[in-house]
């Protein structure tokens, strides 16, 4: 409020009344809300950095505030359409329903339970961009607080964002190869970078320090590490960084939650059914107890880590869960349940019934594919004089005279078709209640299905045209 009020004053003949409240605002920083940066650590602020903070708040700001509560406004926040700060305010109820009561108004309707998705989409904007990186960015994800944002690219190198300005925080050095995946620890204290050069880098996360530097293979050719999880474990036994490595093997390595240390000897997973195999997903499940691995050879192997030796990977089931590779491999949130999905088009959930043995549920996403014509070009007109021979006609003669079809059409002398897409599975997930799970295929469809009896609750198609999601 002081600040809209030294705001109003600045500008036309009321500029030396705000003088001096802007020089008792600078004695007293109270009077003032503070900058707050990446870390939470709040600065002093005065006029010039809020006005330069807030460009989108006009001087007449105070009296559009005004006119809205003379016009029945009740709320100081909301009034006259500019709130300074709301960035800092939790999402409430009010802000709830002022979009629902928003979007009734251009539906015409009074009875409104939930936000459409795609309205309220639309309502979302773009806050920052990000700039630095040199060559594509490949892997991309959020610090567990929302205040950073952590980019992995083709340029060897991974970055940390300020997700409030967009400005660059650290720029992490030391990959000689293509940046493949990145991860974060629960505690928010340690990044994990994997790289096609062999390695994977673990840094401290709030000072951008690096802890250590794990290698597949210390000696002979290098293998590129393909991805890399932290166990989200609360036992010290069970917390481990767990890579995937083009060699084929897992591999397992326990580190310090005191120290934030990584111990350099591994424990090696093979999950292979045959020797070329390789791994192409992993995942823990909620409380770090199981371990799962997917093979390009469809396989799956489950792990627990549970055995007589704490942390000991052993296992405890193998099957056979696709014809083909598998994409996707993800434990429900309850970690009851493991949901796979496969290029043969198909994804499948996965219960235990006991022992070794575990139940299937399939949901299939195949379908047929989208056939698209070659685009044939008419013939042009001319109204002047006859047609000049064209040098790409539909039929042409060989040496002997003998016509011969054109390029343009087959042996039957039908018209061309693209060649036909394989459909395929390419990603799966589950919902956050772990009633549905999500299953997105490479032509472009969403399906969701009921995890328990495997009837399909909806599809839809078109969004995407035919491209992949």
């Amino acid at each position: 409020l002081n600040f809209l009020i030294a705001h109003y004053l600045s500008q036309g003949a009321l500029r030396e009344a705000a003088e001096p409240l802007r020089r008792l605002m600078e004695q007293k920083p109270m009077m003032l809300p503070p900058r707050i940066d990446w870390q939470g650590q709040r600065h002093r602020s005065d006029y010039e950095a809020l006005a330069r903070s807030h460009p989108h708040v006009s001087t007449n700001e105070l009296l559009r505030v005004m006119q809205a509560r003379i016009s029945g406004d009740t709320s100081l926040m909301t009034s006259g359409g500019t709130v300074l700060g709301r960035t800092r305010r939790r999402p409430s109820d009010s802000v709830r329903n002022a979009l629902t009561t928003k979007l009734r108004r251009r539906q015409g309707t009074t009875h409104v339970q939930q936000l459409p998705l795609t309205m309220a989409g639309g309502m979302y904007r773009q806050l920052v961009r990000c700039h630095g990186h040199k060559y594509p960015t490949f892997c991309v994800l959020f610090d567990r607080t929302g205040r950073r944002m952590i980019t992995g690219s083709d340029d060897y190198l991974v970055k940390v964002w300020c997700t409030r300005t967009g400005y660059l925080i650290n720029t992490l050095k030391g990959h000689q190869d293509v940046v493949t995946d990145i991860a974060l620890n629960t505690e928010n204290t340690l990044l994990a970078s994997a790289s096609a050069d062999g390695t994977v880098r673990v840094w401290n996360v709030r000072t951008g320090e690096p802890r250590t530097v794990l290698v597949a293979h210390a000696q002979g050719r290098a293998k590129g590490i393909t991805g890399v999880k932290f166990s989200p474990a609360a036992c010290d036994e069970l917390r481990f960084v767990a890579t995937a490595c083009d060699d084929g093997l897992c591999r397992l390595y326990r580190w310090s939650r005191s120290r934030l240390a990584v111990d350099a000897e591994p424990i090696v997973v093979d999950g292979r059914s045959q020797s070329r195999d390789a791994v192409s997903s992993f995942a823990f499940n909620h409380t770090g107890s199981r371990f799962a691995v997917a093979t390009t050879g469809g396989y799956v192997s489950i792990y627990s880590m549970l055995a007589d030796t704490l942390g000991a990977p052993r296992l405890v089931a193998r099957m056979a869960a696709h014809e083909e590779s598998i994409t996707t491999l993800v434990f429900s949130a309850d970690g009851t349940m493991l949901l796979t999905g496969s290029i043969d088009g198909t994804a499948r959930v996965w219960t235990c019934s006991g022992g070794m043995r575990w139940d299937a549920v399939t949901f299939d996403i195949k379908e047929p594919p989208p056939v698209a014509e070659m685009p044939v070009s008419e013939p042009n007109e001319n109204l002047e004089g006859p047609a000049e021979p064209n040098q790409n006609a539909e039929a042409s003669q060989n040496a002997e005279g003998q016509t011969e079809p054109n390029q343009s059409q087959d042996a039957t002398g039908s018209r061309p078709t693209l060649p036909v897409k394989r459909v395929e599975t390419n990603q799966v997930a589950w919902a956050c209640d772990g009633t549905r799970v999500l299953i997105s295929n490479n032509i472009g469809t969403v399906a969701a299905f009921d995890p328990h009896t495997g009837h399909e609750c909806w599809r839809r198609r078109g969004a995407h045209g035919t491209s992949e999601v």
